[in-house]
């Protein structure tokens, strides 16, 4: 067939081509959805007659457990879009709908459209957004009302999460907070306080998060015990990273009292890179650089953050005291593994996390309360964790933390 149309004039190739997208538009288009909707006209006689009549048509044996009483029409929106008009037939006693048609109780939407108005919303795509797609598809577009009703059914898996028995078998664990900014929540800030942990073979995910008004002792402290009641008794921790947040640290110290306590160093770098003056701030930062790279022992690093404090001690000794008064908690990660040392001496795998809160959060505006935040926390955390477990840490093994 190709051949004959190479053969043809341009012309005549044209009208063909035509033709030929005509064809397809009609069996792949109207055509086909006109054949679904008798192919689901079929499958309901079909089980009308097994389920609900037992006999065929004509037939008086004596196996008849109710008679025909005509059909009703019904409609079904499908990922080919909507097929109205769909002729089921009606029992004289009772009610039947084929299994065919079956939909949730919030309206006659197929499944896998419910699952993609669902999917959209985990992933922060906004309702106009999802109208966009839903119409692209053929499929009628929806409200935010219909997308509210369809992620009702989080509310409980969300609790269950919060309230799940987690695992003691954390060898690394960090702590943070942060604060989220969305338009739906009428602007205002709120905090939300995290745990992550890093398993012995390298994995990593989200453990729990919780609303808080602030980060004071009370608020980490309750958190912290709720993870520890639930499971996360520290038995297998060899160090907790935090950003040093006295009410973390002193509610640390309290759950986690033998648990060595590791002080982030890009916060720390950060707090005393504000005592510098920007013209040395390449220079200062050079001095402690060489800490992060290679193989250090706590001897050998502090004679290089000595050396370091001599030399910038008269220009900025606001800097060199900022960074001296923690020296004792900012070595701790050398008694691990010098494979997990780029692992463990920053809490930037939570701030990843934070990241992606905010981008998704900060846009949207179906987010009236703190249940629904929580409900699109859960799906973001959800997403991330399954990323996570994709993308274990390298260098984790289990020898090498005997």
């Amino acid at each position: 067939m190709q051949t004959a149309v190479v053969l043809l004039p341009n012309h005549l190739a044209g009208i063909y081509n035509e033709m030929m997208g005509k064809l397809e538009e009609r069996i792949f288009g109207l055509e086909f959805k006109g054949l679904l909707k008798r192919i689901l006209e079929d499958m309901s006689l079909i089980e009308f007659e097994e389920r609900v009549i037992g006999v065929g048509p004509y037939d008086r044996s004596g196996n008849r457990r109710n008679y025909r009483n005509g059909f009703y029409e019904r409609s079904l929106e499908t990922v080919w879009g909507w097929v109205g008009g769909i002729r089921v037939p009606r029992p004289r006693r009772g009610g039947f709908l084929p299994r065919c048609l079956e939909v949730e109780r919030h309206g006659r939407r197929q499944r896998a459209i419910t699952q993609l108005i669902v999917e959209c919303y985990r992933r922060g795509i906004s309702t106009r957004d999802v109208k966009k797609i839903l119409v692209a598809l053929g499929a009628s577009p929806v409200s935010p009302a219909t997308v509210s009703r369809l992620t009702a059914a989080w509310s409980a898996e969300v609790k269950r999460w919060h309230q799940r028995e987690l695992s003691d078998e954390y060898i690394y664990v960090m702590f943070d907070g942060v604060w989220i900014k969305n338009r739906g929540l009428g602007g205002k800030r709120r905090l939300i306080l995290v745990a992550y942990g890093i398993r012995r073979d390298g994995t990593r995910e989200v453990i729990d998060y919780c609303f808080s008004r602030s980060e004071r002792e009370e608020a980490w402290l309750k958190f912290l015990t709720n993870l520890a009641h639930r499971g996360l008794e520290g038995k297998h921790l060899k160090l907790i990273t935090t950003d040093g947040c006295p009410g973390l640290a002193n509610a640390v110290s309290i759950v986690y009292p033998t648990v060595p306590h590791q002080l982030c160093w890009a916060h720390k770098m950060r707090n005393v890179l504000k005592y510098v003056r920007k013209k040395d701030l390449g220079a200062v930062k050079a001095g402690i650089s060489p800490l992060f790279k290679g193989t250090w022992t706590e001897k050998r690093a502090l004679t290089l953050i000595d050396r370091w404090a001599r030399k910038w001690r008269s220009t900025y000794p606001k800097a060199v005291q900022c960074m001296e008064k923690d020296l004792d908690r900012l070595l701790l990660y050398l008694a691990c593994p010098q494979e997990h040392h780029r692992a463990i001496r920053t809490s930037n795998h939570i701030e990843r996390q934070f990241k992606e809160y905010r981008r998704r959060m900060r846009p949207m505006e179906i987010i009236p309360n703190q249940e629904a935040a929580d409900k699109m926390l859960y799906a973001l955390t959800m997403i991330r964790n399954e990323k996570l477990r994709g993308y274990p840490l390298p260098k984790f093994t289990q020898k090498s933390l005997h």
